[in-house]
């Protein structure tokens, strides 16, 4: 009797097992895991493998490598590569210059299990004939045709350059106003496509220029050029360039509301929209901080209130298909920065429940159509001191599960926090004089690259 209800038991466990691991992945994905057992194994050619393989999230993919050495190699071949999703590599990101600090170097945090970073800062794929002083160690040396390549937005697995020209003489006035033209550029493939003469801004006008792609969608890509004469005016209209028409074409606001852009902040496309953080005039800081929405062609327009609770540093993402919105009190920051000592008590802090004992808040949104956000995870500044002594501020989310990155100005110092697991871990050590840029890269091996001229 005893061993029968022993084998009901097991045989309840595994049917258990079976349940579990069928509602965590898709039939597709249990039919090829018994497809690894040597006797099935033969009855799926590799094309189906990766066929059923490109179906599923990177991160699910990047784990399936775990499965066995010939699935490792499957996945890692460059042929099958372009046809499957990628895991985020790591963050382009910027330092001034020492000897100009009106200039950046570019750098890349390489964030993936890989040893080699996917990405060289300096994009040497670029002809040196053109671009010789990509390389930030090369500027401003005659005779050469550009002078300075600043990397400006990533969306995925392309690059968003804009490319001045060198001066014609070495005596120009260095206020006066350089040519320049944008250039986009895929890193992982060494293509790229030299854009036309972008809409002029006065000199010491101010322009926001963010990237639009999407490979599932289309092979063309958008580039959005947002302007404003000075720092007190509001954003009127746009400039958007299409690769498919290969022009410029100016779209004035439809919306009622006046708005402006917060500077050097990613974007998000998203459902054939391009969403950035911006605030509504007159600025009221603790409502007016809202996501500005514009589609490819500039005739939607639509903004979207953030959650609110005080002055915050806040940053926009795409995270397992859903926008996500996160904060970092501006208290938290000005510390970070300053390096001001704590002036509240320990039992306090850990009481005090108020926005700014928050090192962050993370929300979610859901349902787009509702536009309303919900309030997903937080990390209190008594939780992390617990486990670390520096003070962080929310760098960017992850798009494929729930951790945010977080980076430190005190100790220039990139980390992560998983929010289900509450892991925390230090990833590596970023330069010095770091500068406000931090864009996810997430390569793209695919030749859907409409317009490219590299080879």
């Amino acid at each position: 009797m005893e061993e029968k209800i022993s084998r009901k038991k097991k045989m309840a466990r595994t049917t258990n097992v079976q349940a579990e691991a069928e509602a965590a992945f898709p039939a597709a994905v249990v039919a090829v895991a018994e497809a690894a057992v040597p006797p099935a194994a033969g009855l799926l050619t590799d094309d189906i493998i990766v066929d059923i393989l490109s179906r599923l999230p990177a991160r699910s993919v990047h784990r399936f490598k775990c499965v066995s050495p010939s699935w490792r190699d499957l996945i890692a071949d460059p042929a099958h590569r372009k046809k499957l999703p990628h895991a985020l590599a790591g963050f382009l990101y910027n330092t001034y210059n020492r000897g100009n600090p009106r200039l950046h170097d570019f750098h890349f945090a390489n964030v993936s299990a890989g040893a080699a970073p996917p990405v060289d800062p300096s994009l040497p794929f670029l002809p040196p004939d053109k671009y010789p002083s990509v390389d930030p160690c090369l500027l401003f040396l005659p005779p050469d045709e550009y002078a300075y390549v600043p990397q400006l937005d990533t969306c995925n697995g392309l690059l968003l350059c804009l490319a001045y020209m060198a001066p014609s003489s070495p005596s120009v006035d260095e206020d006066e106003q350089l040519d320049s033209h944008y250039v986009v550029c895929n890193p992982a493939t060494e293509r790229w496509v030299d854009l036309p003469p972008h809409p002029k801004v006065p000199l010491g006008g101010h322009i926001t220029a963010r990237l639009a792609f999407d490979p599932a969608a289309s092979s063309h890509f958008h580039v959005f050029q947002f302007a404003k004469a000075n720092e007190e005016d509001c954003i009127t209209g746009v400039d958007i360039y299409s690769s498919r028409t290969r022009a410029w074409n100016r779209k004035e606001s439809r919306l009622i509301e006046k708005f402006s852009l917060y500077f050097g902040l990613a974007g998000v496309f998203f459902r054939g929209m391009l969403h950035l953080l911006g605030w509504l005039h007159p600025m009221n800081h603790n409502e007016d901080a809202v996501l500005v929405a514009v589609d490819v062609e500039g005739q939607v327009w639509k903004t979207i209130r953030v959650p609110s609770g005080g002055l915050s540093f806040g940053k926009i993402g795409l995270s397992q298909g859903c926008l996500h919105y996160a904060t970092t009190p501006f208290a938290v920051v000005d510390r970070d920065n300053n390096n001001i000592k704590k002036k509240k008590k320990k039992q306090k802090e850990e009481e005090d429940t108020s926005l700014a004992t928050k090192i962050a808040s993370v929300w979610c949104m859901k349902d787009y159509d509702s536009k309303e956000w919900v309030l997903k995870h937080t990390v209190s500044d008594y939780e992390l001191r617990s486990i670390t002594t520096v003070n962080y501020k929310v760098a960017a989310i992850h798009p494929d599960c729930d951790t945010i990155f977080l980076d430190s100005c005190d100790v220039d110092t990139l980390a992560s926090f998983d929010m289900q697991r509450r892991k925390f871990h230090h990833i590596l050590q970023l330069e010095k004089n770091r500068a406000w840029q931090f864009l996810p890269y997430v390569p793209l091996f695919s030749d859907s690259f409409a317009g490219a001229d590299g080879q």
